[in-house]
C-alpha cells in the first residue's frame, strides 16, 4: 500500500472536503479522487460518501481512521529505526506509566544504555491503555505500566509491587487526618480499592487526584494528607510532611508488557532482564 494513499484519506477525514485536501496537500482534486478510489479498490470497502455538502465518512472509512493512523505511525517509526542502524546495532522503544517516570524508568534507561552501548533507544513515559495499543501496533518494544489489558498478542507479567505511603502535614496517626483537607489517591482503579476497603472513613473526602505527581503539589502547597509512592517520602519530609505511623501501605502491582512476537529479540530480552535487576535490589517495591 503506498503511503500517500494513506496521508490523503488522512487529510480527507479532517477536512471533509476533496478541494480543500487537494489544496493542503498540493495536488489536483482529481488525484485525490483517484488515491481515494485507489485505496476503496484495495479495501474493498467505501470510505467516503460523495455529495454536494463534501465528502461524509462511511462507517467503514470511520473504522479504517485507527488502522491508517497506526499504519502511518509505524512507517515513520520503521523509517526512524532503520535510520539509526546506520549508526547503532540495534533499537528499542520503551516506556513506563508517568507514576514511575521519576524513580525505576532513569535507573532503566542508565541501565541499558550502560549494558548496551550499540543501542539506539527512545524512552516515553505514558498511560497504561496507549502502552497498550503502541505495543499491539508494533510502536513499543516494552511497556512499564499499572493496568493490563489482556490480549493474546501481548505478554504480561508482574514485576513490582510499589508501595505507596499516608503522609500528612500535621497527622501523627490515621484518627488525627482532618478529612477536610485530605486527598484520596485515585491513581489506579486497584489502588482505590485497596484504599477504600482499607480505609473507609477517608474513601469520600472532597479532593480526590489521579496522578501521585498532583497530590504531592497539593501536599507542598496546602497542609493536608495523601498516599504517595514510597520513594518520595524522603523529599516530602524534607518539605515539612511526616509518615502517618499506623496508616497501611498499599501497594500497586506494576506489568512489563510486551508483544509475543518480540519477546525473543535480544534487545527485549537484555532489557528486560535489567529491569528485572533494578527491581531485585527492592529500591522501588516489593
Amino acid at each position: 500500500m503506498q503511503l500517500d494513499l494513506i496521508e490523503t484519506f488522512l487529510d480527507l477525514m479532517e477536512s471533509r472536503s476533496f478541494h480543500l485536501t487537494a489544496e493542503r496537500l498540493g495536488i489536483t482534486q482529481s488525484t485525490v479522487s483517484t488515491r481515494i478510489r485507489t485505496l476503496e479498490g484495495e479495501l474493498g470497502s467505501v470510505l467516503f460518501s460523495r455529495g454536494r455538502s463534501g465528502a461524509a465518512p462511511t462507517a467503514a472509512g470511520k473504522r479504517f481512521e485507527e488502522h491508517a493512523r497506526a499504519i502511518k505511525a509505524s512507517w515513520g517509526l520503521a523509517r526512524q529505526e532503520l535510520g539509526s542502524l546506520d549508526r547503532h546495532e540495534g533499537a528499542l522503544r520503551i516506556a513506563c506509566t508517568v507514576s514511575l517516570m521519576d524513580s525505576l524508568l532513569p535507573d532503566w534507561v542508565d541501565s541499558l544504555l550502560a549494558e548496551m552501548p550499540k543501542l539506539a533507544l527512545h524512552v516515553e513515559a505514558d498511560y497504561s491503555p496507549q502502552m497498550i495499543d503502541d505495543i499491539a501496533f508494533g510502536n513499543l518494544d516494552l511497556g512499564l505500566l499499572y493496568a493490563p489489558r489482556y490480549l493474546p498478542e501481548i505478554q504480561f507479567d508482574l514485576v513490582l509491587r510499589q508501595q505507596f505511603v499516608l503522609v500528612s502535614s500535621a497527622a501523627r496517626q490515621i484518627s488525627d487526618i482532618d478529612i477536610a483537607s485530605y486527598v484520596r489517591a485515585g491513581y489506579t482503579p486497584s489502588l482505590e480499592k485497596t484504599h477504600s476497603e482499607l480505609l473507609p472513613g477517608l474513601s469520600r473526602p472532597r479532593l480526590s487526584v489521579g496522578l501521585d505527581m498532583i497530590a504531592m503539589a497539593r501536599l507542598r502547597r496546602h497542609a493536608g494528607s495523601a498516599y504517595v509512592p514510597r520513594h518520595a517520602v524522603d523529599s516530602l519530609i524534607a518539605d515539612g510532611l511526616r509518615t502517618v505511623a499506623d496508616a497501611p501501605v498499599i501497594e500497586q502491582p506494576v506489568y512489563l508488557a510486551m508483544h509475543i512476537r518480540r519477546r525473543s529479540s535480544v534487545a527485549v530480552k537484555n532489557a528486560a532482564r535489567s529491569l528485572r535487576g533494578l527491581i531485585a535490589t527492592g529500591k522501588y517495591g516489593s
